[in-house]
């Protein structure tokens, strides 16, 4: 890879550069939401309480799972 259109030496015209007079277009985001007391997005507080629930519910059956094979090993 040649460094010149990393360094702009110019010298080298066989290297495709960036043209620096180009022309810029702008975007405007019109959906972006204006500075208002809505919310915006997030999970919300009872889908991270059925997250949480849920993952001590898994939690739960996998330790009592383990206390039942460790039982069955010992005895």
């Amino acid at each position: 890879m040649e460094l010149d259109a990393l360094f702009g030496d110019g010298k080298n015209s066989d290297v495709d550069t960036i043209d620096p007079d180009a022309e810029v277009q702008e975007f405007e985001d019109d959906d972006a939401p204006e500075d208002s007391d809505e919310r915006v997005g997030g999970i919300g507080w009872k889908l991270l309480t059925l997250f949480v629930c849920g993952g001590l519910v898994i939690t739960g059956l996998a330790v009592a799972f383990m206390v039942w094979v460790i039982e069955g090993l010992v005895l």
